[in-house]
């Protein structure tokens, strides 16, 4: 009888082994870049999803007190930084009695030092819907420095355009024209501030006032530099009445106008000079370690010097950033928008017509 010989197995050989991998590798190298670009999404959605809300939020404020909340105050009885328009939303994303201690605190303070402190206790709030995801930077800051008083925000108020737009620029608000020119000098580069957007310095805006139409006419926008502790509104060289509700005129303009040496924190220009998505580091600008340059000081930086109020609207996230507009919507400007284009969306009265 013949006996069956048994079944040799027969196993991978060296050269199957290393096909099979370079197979997994090349299906790792087509899938990763989707799945990244999927994550990406989501953090986008995400982060259009906090403007949405923080949109929402100066809405309700509207229709609460018959104006969009100011940019930025002085709510100080002395001369520094004063509160901006994220601390005046507050009471409208389920934070009222922080938004109110903290008027009534700078309203009551007697001194820079105190005033000082009451900004710190503020500022060591996170919030985290001022918070946009693709913000790594942010993020990684915020868990470095979790027990900081300097929460940052990735957002920022649009003052306007009027200045890229026009090349004006007053002294004084009593020069009749959306910009008021500060000082400009070495160490102490604000720059213009344009009062022709939705969130200006020193006075709100009331929609009627709104004359390009709110859905063409952008309030907020990412920003990605470091100035931007959340709760700073702007800086004066002289006090202001600390509350908003006083600090309207039948114009609801100011008469005098943001004073020299004013920087605004909360809020900024849109500026042909500096587009959308510029890259803030290619030049050097005051705060953190870009004051300097190379370990050089910054006015030596032979880019130049971009001006505080002047920082870019800028994103993490490839191609554009996201906006909200005056009606509550969220859109997203490509970073190579027409330069006509991107600077009408930062006027409420320009006239432009805006067809992107």
């Amino acid at each position: 009888m013949k006996q069956r010989q048994p079944l040799r197995r027969r196993g991978f050989t060296l050269v199957e082994l290393l096909v099979v991998i370079a197979i997994i590798g090349v299906l790792v190298a087509l899938l990763l870049p989707a799945i990244q670009a999927a994550r990406e999404a989501a953090r986008r959605s995400s982060c259009q999803n906090n403007l949405k809300n923080i949109a929402l939020a100066c809405l309700n404020y509207e229709s609460a007190r018959g104006s969009l909340p100011p940019g930025g105050l002085n709510t100080s009885v002395v001369q520094g930084s004063g509160l901006g328009w994220p601390v005046y939303i507050l009471p409208y994303i389920e934070q009222a009695a922080v938004s109110e201690g903290a008027i009534d605190e700078f309203a009551s303070t007697a001194d820079a030092y105190s005033n000082t402190a009451v900004m710190n206790q503020l500022n060591a709030l996170l919030m985290p819907m001022y918070l946009c995801p693709s913000d790594t930077e942010l993020r990684d800051q915020e868990e470095k420095f979790g027990n900081s008083d300097r929460k940052g925000m990735s957002y920022a108020g649009v003052s306007g355009s009027y200045y890229s737009r026009t090349g004006e620029c007053g002294k004084t608000k009593a020069d009749g024209v959306d910009c008021v020119w500060t000082s400009q000098t070495p160490g102490n580069l604000f720059g213009p501030v344009n009062t022709d957007g939705l969130l200006i310095m020193d006075w709100p805006v009331e929609l009627r006032q709104v004359s390009d139409g709110t859905s063409n006419t952008v309030m907020i926008g990412e920003r990605n530099y470091q100035i931007r502790a959340w709760m700073i509104g702007a800086y004066w060289v002289e006090p202001r009445d600390p509350q908003p509700a006083n600090r309207r005129s039948p114009s609801n303009e100011a008469p005098d106008g943001p004073q020299p040496s004013s920087a605004m924190f909360a809020m900024k220009n849109l500026d042909a000079d500096v587009p959308l998505n510029n890259d803030p580091f290619d030049k050097a600008y005051i705060g953190h370690d870009s004051i300097r340059y190379n370990d050089r000081p910054y006015m030596e930086n032979p880019n130049g010097v971009i001006s505080v109020n002047n920082l870019p609207f800028a994103s993490y996230h490839p191609g554009g950033a996201n906006f909200c507009t005056g009606d509550g919507g969220v859109i997203f400007l490509q970073e190579d928008i027409d330069t006509d284009v991107y600077l009408a969306y930062g006027s409420r009265n320009g006239g432009e017509v805006v067809n992107q």
